[in-house]
Order: C-alpha cells, then sequence, then structure tokens
C-alpha cells in the first residue's frame, strides 16, 4: 500500500503541488496583507456572518449566487479546456474561456463588492467604469465567437443580460420601487446569475457532445 501511495504521488506530482501551493500562496498574501494594515487575521478567514453576528440566512441569496457565479465559471473553463485539448483553439473554445474568464470576475465582484466598496478610496475609478468594462466584454465576446455563438441559444443568454440591467435599474431608482428596493433589485440580479448558469450548462453540454462526434 505504502508503494502504492507513493507511486501515485510521483505520477500526479504537478497536481499535488499545484493543489497546495496555489492555497499556500493565497494564504500568504492574506498573512501579510492582515499584518500590514493591523487586522485581525481571523477576520479575513472567517464567515462574515461569524464576525458580524449576524443570522444563518442573512445574506443567502446573495450567497446563493456566489455557487452559481463558480457553477459558471467551472463549467465554461472545463469545457474550454475539454474542447481545446480536442479540437485546439477553436470558436467554441474562445466563447468559453472567455466566457469562464468573465464568469469569475463578476462572482469576484460580487462577493468582494468591487464597483461598490473596494475602491471607494481611489476616486478615478468611478463605479460606472467597471459597468463599461464588464460592455465590452460581453460585446468582445460575441464579437471574436460569433460563429459560435449564434449557434447556442443566445436568446437565454440576452435574457440574463436583461435581468441585469433590471438589477442596475432598479438600484438607480431609473424604476422608482418604494417598498423592498434592495429585493427587487437583488432579485433581479439572482434571476440573471441563474438564467446565465443554466444557459452555459446547456451551451457546454452541446459542445462537448458535438466536439466528441468530430
Amino acid at each position: 500500500m505504502f508503494k502504492l501511495i507513493i507511486g501515485r504521488i510521483i505520477a500526479n506530482r504537478f497536481s499535488y503541488i499545484i493543489s497546495l501551493l496555489l492555497p499556500a500562496v493565497i494564504l500568504s498574501m492574506t498573512y501579510f496583507f492582515g499584518r500590514s494594515k493591523g487586522i485581525d487575521l481571523g477576520d479575513l478567514t472567517r464567515d462574515p456572518n461569524t464576525i458580524l453576528k449576524g443570522h444563518v440566512y442573512t445574506g443567502m441569496i446573495s450567497n446563493a449566487g456566489i455557487f452559481f457565479w463558480s457553477a459558471s465559471a467551472t463549467i465554461c473553463l472545463f469545457t474550454a479546456v475539454f474542447i481545446y485539448k480536442l479540437n485546439g483553439m477553436t470558436k467554441s473554445f474562445l466563447l468559453m474561456l472567455f466566457s469562464g474568464l468573465l464568469s469569475f470576475v463578476l462572482g469576484f465582484d460580487d462577493v468582494f463588492q468591487m464597483h461598490e466598496k473596494m475602491f471607494t478610496d481611489i476616486r478615478y475609478i468611478p463605479e460606472e467604469l467597471f459597468f463599461l468594462t464588464y460592455f465590452i466584454c460581453v460585446i468582445f465576446i460575441v464579437i471574436v465567437s460569433y460563429k459560435s455563438f449564434i449557434e447556442t441559444d443566445f436568446v437565454m443568454w440576452l435574457l440574463a443580460l436583461s435581468m441585469f440591467v433590471m438589477s442596475l435599474v432598479v438600484d438607480h431608482n431609473y424604476i422608482y420601487v418604494q417598498n423592498d428596493h434592495a429585493f427587487w433589485e437583488d432579485a433581479f440580479k439572482f434571476m440573471g446569475i441563474m438564467i446565465w448558469m443554466v444557459y452555459y450548462l446547456k451551451t457546454s453540454m452541446s459542445l462537448i457532445k458535438e466536439s466528441k462526434l468530430r
């Protein structure tokens, strides 16, 4: 058994190195950031509700949204690697690669509130610039992978975008909601995230099937 374990480690040594190195780097950066800023390290590692003494249900829809952002990014990036190994750098590969990266960034933004709080001390990065950047990324993805994108159920993708737009419309009071303002803003965003994930799940299954048939 010992020889079998050693053999597995040697055969998969690069996977073990990455699996250990990546969290080590993240934790080291967290440690030095906390120490340099005089922040309690527990505040950087524990659940926010534990630190702020919130209820277990506080932010449950927001937390659920993070799961589906993560699912979208994972689905897209896994499919991109799969397609690349079978067919090389195709339009489908570019569609899933850039969509996965965008999903990851959007999820990261959602968790750390980059466009709202992370850069509040940097006056030359307004919130609108983030939204403009995301819009440019969306247009870029469509352009570079148009041939593959147009063959997908892109109407569902557009529906997801419309939900995000509605969330922004409510957030900025372009449509005034007197009661439960935060609920409706986050409800539209959550619906958008769910539709976004379903679209990429469907697209992923279709592209993988198509790649295997070639």
